[in-house]
């Protein structure tokens, strides 16, 4: 008798749940696979990094431009076309962050990746001129200093037969920068090559993208009693544990320096830029400091974004010209005709600037490699945009990764071509054709940092080394940024 009733009772909940997904799908009125009864379309995420990717791919082949389906309870629709994104990227009415960002609440908290409403606008706010142009010029010789240290190490592999990975050399560059420059603190990560702050980083972006696509381990009830919760702890711990160093390590520097205030202008009238972390121990929002919470929650955000995407896009960048010899020839002849006969100095902020065609490979590679592949947001309220019908509680992922690899939008689309970027091209003209660095209100905060110190490590590579390809290609997988499960192999050679 019990067996029978919980059997009728299970029928009945499965049927329930097949009529809410056809009268959903009928008032949203979007093409998608259909839904399984309970579980939705999760059966077709609960999948690894490079399937996800690969299964956005085939559903944006399949359904167009924008696909709906489900996970579980939750509404998705993935939108491929700048057409679709533009006007949602662009509105402050859907700054909402999607779902998925909970998973990273552990980590981030409420720092300005995962932040909504009045808590991100007061912070985006008086975080914004910690990257003022007068702060990142600053910031040149720390990154130039690391690059040393990086091309020091390159050396040691460039045979012109060794074939090997990229992405953990370039991490600990990329950490140096970030923490040296942002933060104010060097931690010397590329001289301790074991370092458990990437590690954990790793450790953490596998456990957080795999809740994201899969919707039983998504569930905080089960993830709990999970081995995944054991490993979150600790790598939260080394994560955690070092944001505090570099926040007191901070405190102490303005200590010894005698400063406990930020002054709005200098000695001489002009108005001051002061660096992030400064302005996060300092600042006042409605006359009271910000607690130390908050501080390790924007410290943490900007240590991982400052780091683990510039990674990314100086790895794949990499990766990119080392298939093609004329693109290197050209960006070796740009840099000549910059440096001259000093092609060992270090560049000054204004020689950056007149790097134009390396700038195109950055831009090229972004578009091919896009460092964070996939974005959400959550529509709090029913909306008609873009000829679409989104209701209340819908999340829109903008699929950067196949949008820009759409032959609709880019002609040859597969292909590497820098030239596309070049001030002449259309195809250089629709901004949001082209969001690695996202778009509208919510663009990223240190886009001029992170293309800056692209250039300067792209330049210091380019004029030291020859870059060749190896038989390895990357197994490309979304796991919060870009990364590739096999690695991104290359071979060198060094330059006379």
């Amino acid at each position: 008798m019990i067996i029978f009733l919980v059997f009728i009772t299970s029928c009945l909940f499965m049927i329930f749940s097949w009529v809410r997904f056809a009268r959903d799908r009928k008032l949203v009125g979007i093409a998608g696979p259909a839904p399984l009864p309970l579980l939705g379309n999760g059966h077709l995420f609960a999948v690894d990094g490079p399937s996800f990717i690969e299964v956005l791919g085939r559903l944006a082949t399949e359904y167009g431009n924008a696909v709906l389906v489900y996970i579980l309870s939750n509404r998705y629709v993935i939108l491929t076309h700048p057409e679709l994104i533009e006007p949602i990227i662009s509105n402050a009415e859907y700054n909402t962050k999607g779902v998925s960002y909970y998973y990273l609440r552990p980590w981030l908290g409420q720092g300005l990746l995962t932040a909504s409403g009045n808590r991100w606008q007061t912070h985006r706010k008086f975080l914004t001129p910690a990257f003022h142009f007068n702060i990142l010029q600053n910031f040149l010789p720390v990154f130039c200093k690391n690059t040393k240290i990086l091309t020091e190490k390159l050396n040691k592999l460039a045979d012109g037969n060794t074939s090997f990975d990229l992405f953990p050399i370039i991490a600990l560059a990329a950490l140096d920068n970030v923490t040296e420059s942002i933060m104010g603190v060097c931690v010397n990560a590329q001289k301790n090559s074991k370092s458990e702050y990437v590690k954990s980083i790793e450790e953490l972006s596998s456990l957080i993208s795999t809740r994201m696509r899969n919707p039983i381990v998504a569930e905080d009830a089960i993830f709990n009693l999970l081995p995944h919760k054991g490993r979150q702890d600790r790598a939260l711990k080394v994560l955690h544990g070092q944001t505090m160093k570099v926040i007191e390590a901070r405190r102490e520097e303005l200590k010894k320096m005698n400063i406990s205030e930020l002054k709005l202008h200098s000695e001489f009238g002009i108005k001051n830029k002061h660096a992030f972390l400064d302005l996060l121990l300092m600042a006042e929002i409605d006359g009271s400091r910000i607690d130390d919470e908050k501080v390790r929650e924007e410290v943490d955000t900007f240590m991982f974004e400052g780091h683990d995407t510039t990674t990314s896009g100086i790895v794949f960048c990499m990766f990119c010209i080392s298939k093609r010899n004329d693109v290197q020839e050209k960006l070796l002849s740009e840099q000549r005709s910059i440096f001259g006969d000093e092609m060992d100095r270090d560049p000054t902020y204004n020689e950056l600037a007149q790097m134009k065609y390396l700038e195109c490979v950055i831009r090229e590679s972004l578009r091919l490699y896009p460092s964070v592949p996939f974005i959400e947001r959550l529509i709090i309220r029913d909306t008609d945009v873009a000829g679409l019908h989104l209701p209340s509680n819908t999340s829109v992922i903008f699929d950067i990764f196949h949008m820009q690899r759409r032959k609709e939008v880019y002609s040859d689309p597969l292909e590497f071509i820098p030239e596309r970027f070049q001030n002449d091209s259309k195809e250089s003209k629709n901004a949001f054709s082209w969001l690695p660095f996202s778009a509208g209100p919510r663009n990223c905060i240190g886009q001029k940092f992170a293309m800056m110190e692209l250039k300067v490590t792209m330049s210091a590579v380019i004029r030291s080394f020859k870059l060749l390809p190896s038989n390895k290609e990357p197994l490309l997988s979304a796991d919060l940024i870009l990364r590739s499960k096999n690695g991104v192999h290359v071979k060198m050679i060094r330059r006379s």
